[in-house]
């Protein structure tokens, strides 16, 4: 009950964008900015009595005959806030439709998951007789609790992005952020831009508003 009231309390701290109903992930990659299809956003609350409660979020990309898995864990303390790198993949599974696998960051816990590409679903795919589903996509577990919500996917441009220091271009590409908090966007940082924050690289920016519209 404790663990499931503890990740429960995290969900409800964590404020969505205002800018959309899902939380809206970034990638900085070359190409067009806008809408990135070849992206499965996801974003997740992991926590349990083995591992710190975290924030995961990152995308789903089609790799040969499965789905590449690359994401970043986000932790705020004391000490501000800390990301690692998270790195997995996705397999076809035994049941037709259904793709098996897990990412992992760092040395921490795999997390497991699995896809359904006809619904869109990405869920937690954890064998645990002594844990219970809380609702879809929260399953609450003995040694690792995951709820995971969908996210929109927007790749944009390094050059459509505005650092608020630095403009190194090429150390931007392929870094993973989201949407800043409404509050932030009220505060008028970055104007009638989107304000956006890559917690990888400690990097926060403005991004061109019409890129989110689609």
């Amino acid at each position: 009950m404790m663990k499931r009231f503890c990740l429960a309390a995290l969900v409800i701290a964590m404020a969505a964008p205002a800018f959309a109903n899902e939380p809206t992930l970034i990638i900085l990659r070359a190409g067009p900015s806008g809408a990135a299809p070849d992206l499965i956003g996801f974003d997740a609350l992991i926590g349990g009595p083995e591992i710190e409660q975290g924030s995961d979020f990152g995308f789903l990309q089609k790799s040969g005959d499965g789905y590449a898995i690359s994401a970043v864990r986000v932790r705020t303390g004391p000490e501000g806030v800390k990301a690692k790198e998270c790195v997995g993949g996705l397999a076809p599974s035994r049941t037709d439709a259904l793709f098996e696998g897990a990412y992992v960051c760092g040395e921490e816990l795999p997390v497991p998951v699995s896809f359904q590409p006809a619904s869109g679903k990405l869920l937690p795919n954890l064998i645990d007789p002594n844990g219970s589903w809380a609702e879809e996509g929260f399953f609450v577990g003995t040694t690792l609790s995951v709820k995971i919500m969908p996210a929109k996917s927007v790749s944009v441009a390094p050059d459509d992005f505005k650092a608020v220091s630095g403009d190194s271009k090429a150390d931007l590409r392929g870094l993973i952020g989201r949407v800043s908090p409404d509050r932030i966007q009220k505060s008028g940082v970055c104007g009638d831009d989107v304000a956006a924050f890559f917690p990888r690289a400690s990097l926060a920016g403005c991004a061109d508003a019409k890129i989110f519209e689609n």
